[in-house]
């Protein structure tokens, strides 16, 4: 089992602040971090991303929880419309993490190679999931920066080349 590290905000910023935009209609005005929270248990924020074509306003949504050895123990990255504000499964794109999913109490068209690592692919159903190899922000950003810089379609069924490097 490999241990994953807490994100590097800095080097977050530093690769992809190009990304980032700051809008008005949020709750923070004048930064690039909505919701910043951060101790030695967990870290939480949205990261606004620069307007999509299709999709909109859209974030990253970010939660880590981190173990008494400060690895990451849980957590989720959320590509989401932000604005407007709607309900989880209206403003979900897609999503990685590696909450727990047994096979004893999952249903088996639910279940993944990489458990407990997986990817909410459907825009449309949220609960669906397919094996990750994404854990880390980094491969997230780098992920969601193709559709914001090319302007492309995420679709359910879209290889990208994240995916391709497993």
């Amino acid at each position: 089992m490999t241990l994953l590290l807490p994100t590097d905000i800095d080097q977050i910023l530093e690769d992809y602040g190009h990304l980032l935009k700051v809008y008005p209609a949020l709750r923070e005005r004048h930064s690039i971090f909505t919701d910043y929270k951060r101790t030695h248990k967990r870290l939480e924020v949205l990261f606004p991303l620069k307007e999509h074509p299709v999709h909109g306003i859209t974030g990253l949504h970010v939660y880590e929880k981190y173990n008494d050895a400060g690895t990451v123990e849980l957590y989720s990255y959320s590509w989401k419309r932000i604005i407007p504000t709607q309900g989880i499964q209206f403003s979900h794109i897609s999503s990685w993490g590696n909450d727990p999913h047994p096979p004893e109490t999952t249903p088996q068209h639910l279940q993944v190679t990489t458990e407990p690592h997986h990817h909410h692919y459907d825009p449309e159903q949220r609960s669906k999931r397919k094996s990750s190899y994404i854990r880390s922000l980094d491969q997230v950003f780098m992920y969601v920066a193709y559709y914001i810089e090319t302007g492309e379609v995420y679709y359910k069924d879209v290889s990208s080349a994240v995916d391709l490097k497993r």
